[in-house]
């Protein structure tokens, strides 16, 4: 009854009006409408019948559109997102039911709260359905002649962009066009006009958080950097591209960016940084600037300007009263429409992470310290992608060992945090350091820890395994999927078993996801479909505090700020030892691992950081491999001691 009751408030129209209006307009024959609906049938995850019309080559894409547009004006904004396939009608059951307990609230804004559509994505279904134009704006196609009209701080607060002024119109970008009620106002300070055009909050804000910079005149020492450049040629100067140039980078710094990605595409020059481990876009220029921008970098980073058919690599040097000296390796990418460029930060002066502070939950922090810290021998293993924190916990677990009963030795490439009271090694093949005769010099050096960057291949992990058999303390990363992968990966690199047996103490498997950003925090309920893929329901989570970031310019609109870990921890015993002689398959030495120790796997030490409000189900689905169900939710809390009973 429910669902009819949907129906008929969301449609209106007959459930075949768009397939019939295609018919009555001699679009598609009633022949191929069945043909479109058998293949729509047979999809596994249902999509909408004017992208399977269109990709038959029934319709052309814009006629196609035209229809849409036309057909959407009579709809409720609830039935366009389902007829764009952005929402499912249990979806909306849930949405509805969620409106009435707050009648304040409109039905977008409910399926925003549960996480179901973005701002974007609303926005546009809008401005669609009212044939408002929507924008992504532009910081070079701003009339700065209108800002003058009135303080950044005004725009800010009413989160308004004035963009062009022609015939007397100014055009004006806001996240509510539909609301009317500021238009004298904005029509007094303008003096003309006012047509509104729909914009997301978010790009509002960082077009004129940019704006804001650039007029000023980025001074990158006051900011957050002072550019060290090479030396220039005052004929290649454009104080232009010099200024927008600065700011991307002191800005990339400021926000905390491992990498800037300058992106030509065919059209504009996008720009994105890395921040939390996920590329958040932060502006576009015109494609003029492409050119302009790359030489800037080139000079800036050493590179040939002039060579535009090879690769090329280069180092800019930064200086920041907070991060000390900052290394930028530039990267430039030759492309169909010109260098993809990208800038990895690195900051000599990192702040080393605790060993408390890395993530761990309460009792596999206790295990590692115990257990795996405290051993006088044996090779502790840290194992996952790249990108997954391994380096950050590898630095933290020998700051933990370090003391001056210890001699901590390392062999790394490169050198990522310097650590008092540790002899550390910087491996540079170009010079002949080379990995295998730096490993051989180490042993020579009286070590009780050996640290080894990455074991890469079988000499290296040999070396690991000799060392660990003359009674030494050996770290190492490894590039496994988890913590049993890394012993299988061992075996095939044919390792003896029972040198991997005898000398692997433990294996951490972890993966970074990010925390939610407490400063647009709010309740969530996740999605029956996120939570069916985890192997939980409605019913096992009820009860714990879900939390999801709304977006905000905390956290650049994502809903998330900062990261931590998720960890698998898996400590050899007499039962893991024998399974490793036998060579038993993988799925049995998991089930052994499970069942002869307290290993919580990665996706369940997730689950566990989400029910205590840290992450969300997205971010464990997205990191996590996950590929059993997971153990019932008393059983991970009591593995991980991470809630109080």
């Amino acid at each position: 009854m429910l669902r009819e009751q949907t129906m008929q408030t969301l449609d209106g129209l007959d459930s075949q009006s768009l397939e019939t209006l295609l018919i009555e307009q001699g679009l598609i024959t009633k022949e191929q409408l069945a043909r479109a609906q058998r293949i729509l049938s047979k999809l596994e995850n249902p999509r909408p019948i004017s992208e399977v019309i269109v990709e038959l080559g029934l319709v052309k894409q814009a006629v196609m559109d035209e229809v849409l547009r036309n057909y959407r004006k009579g709809m409720k904004i609830g039935a366009i997102l389902k007829d764009k396939g952005l929402v499912d009608d249990k979806e909306l059951d849930i949405a509805l039911t969620q409106q009435k307990l707050e009648p304040d609230k409109k039905l977008g804004e409910v399926l925003m709260d549960m996480g179901v559509v973005d701002e974007k994505a609303l926005l546009e279904t809008l401005c669609e359905k009212h044939d408002i134009p929507f924008v992504t704006p532009d910081i070079t196609q701003i009339d700065r002649e209108l800002l003058s009209k009135t303080s950044t701080k005004y725009l800010k607060r009413r989160s308004i962009l004035p963009i062009s002024i022609k015939e007397d119109e100014v055009t004006i970008a806001t996240p509510d066009p539909l609301n009317t009620s500021d238009l004298e106002d904005l029509q007094r300070i303008f003096r003309a006009k006012v047509r509104l055009v729909g914009a997301t909050a978010q790009s509002i804000q960082k077009t004129l958080e940019m704006l804001e910079a650039t007029a000023q005149g980025v001074n990158l020492d006051s900011y957050v950097a002072k550019v060290v450049y090479h030396e220039i040629d005052k004929a290649a100067r454009d104080d232009k591209v010099i200024e927008l140039v600065d700011y991307i980078i002191g800005s990339a710094i400021k926000e905390g960016a491992s990498d800037i990605h300058i992106e030509p595409l065919s059209d504009k020059l996008r720009v994105r940084f890395r921040v939390d481990g996920s590329l958040v876009h932060k502006t576009d220029f015109p494609k003029e600037y492409t050119p302009r921008i790359t030489s800037r970098l080139k000079i800036m980073a050493g590179a040939d300007i002039a060579e535009r058919r090879k690769h090329q690599d280069g180092k800019i040097f930064v200086k920041t009263k907070e991060y000390g000296e900052v290394d930028i390796r530039a990267s430039f990418y030759i492309t169909v429409f010109g260098e993809n460029i990208v800038l990895r930060i690195l900051k000599k002066k990192s702040v080393l992470v605790g060993i408390q502070d890395v993530g761990f939950a309460p009792r596999v922090l206790r295990t590692y310290v115990d257990e795996v810290l405290s051993a006088p021998s044996g090779i502790t293993l840290v194992t996952g992608p790249t990108g997954s924190g391994k380096t950050t916990t590898l630095y933290s677990s020998l700051d933990y060992c370090n003391d001056v009963t210890k001699k901590i030795i390392t062999c790394e490439d490169p050198v990522e945090y310097v650590i008092d009271g540790i002899s550390q090694c910087s491996i540079n093949e170009k010079i002949g350091l080379t990995f295998d005769d730096t490993l051989k010099a180490i042993v020579r050096q009286d070590p009780d820890i050996i640290v080894l960057g990455e074991i890469r291949d079988r000499s290296s992990a040999n070396m690991a395994i000799q060392s660990a058999l003359t009674g030494h303390k050996v770290f190492a990363t490894f590039h496994t999927e988890d913590s049993v992968g890394a012993l299988l990966r061992l075996i095939d690199m044919q390792i003896e078993t029972f040198l991997i047996a005898s000398t692997v103490c433990a294996v951490l498997a972890q993966r970074l996801v990010r925390k939610i950003c407490e400063k647009c925090r709010r309740d969530y309920v996740p999605p029956h479909r996120i939570l069916r893929r985890l192997g939980l329901s409605l019913s096992d989570v009820k009860s714990f505090p879900l939390g999801k970031g709304r977006g905000c310019s905390n956290c650049n609109f994502t809903g998330y700020r900062g990261r931590t870990g998720i960890h698998e921890l898996l400590v050899l015993n007499s039962e893991i030892m024998d399974a490793i002689l036998r060579k038993l398959p993988s799925f049995e030495l998991r089930d052994i691992s499970m069942q002869s120790t307290e290993m919580c796997t990665l996706q369940e030490d997730g689950i566990v950081k989400v029910l205590k409000g840290i992450t969300t189900f997205e971010e464990v689905l997205g990191q996590a491999p996950i590929s059993i169900r997971p153990r019932p939710i008393e059983k991970i809390i009591e593995l991980t001691g991470m809630i109080d009973s």
